[in-house]
């Protein structure tokens, strides 16, 4: 779970230039975290363990933080292999 104050590093118009996906997969991602906390911050209860006795909306909300949440770190794992592809190739043709 993520909550709290974030640093987002915007792509570099250079990143955007090589990646064009980068762009709008980081505003996905933002938005995805987005959607996280709201969820969580809408029913308090997904925070906590399941119950039995759940609601369908209460475990359907459950279930959209948690994929929210892995849907972000694949971002994440993306965009830092992604970057760092661009960075070995620049230091190898620095033209």
């Amino acid at each position: 779970m993520t909550s709290g104050r974030r640093t987002v590093r915007v792509p570099s118009p250079c990143d955007l230039h090589a990646q064009p996906p980068l762009g709008p997969l980081r505003m996905l991602e933002l938005a995805a975290a987005v959607a996280a906390n709201a969820l969580r911050a809408h029913h308090i209860a997904i925070q906590g363990d399941f119950f039995l006795d759940e609601t369908h909306e209460v475990t359907a909300a459950r279930v959209l933080a948690h994929a929210c949440d892995q849907l972000g770190q694949i971002l994440d794992e993306y965009r830092r292999r992604a970057l760092a592809r661009l960075a070995r190739e620049r230091r190898a043709d620095p033209f």
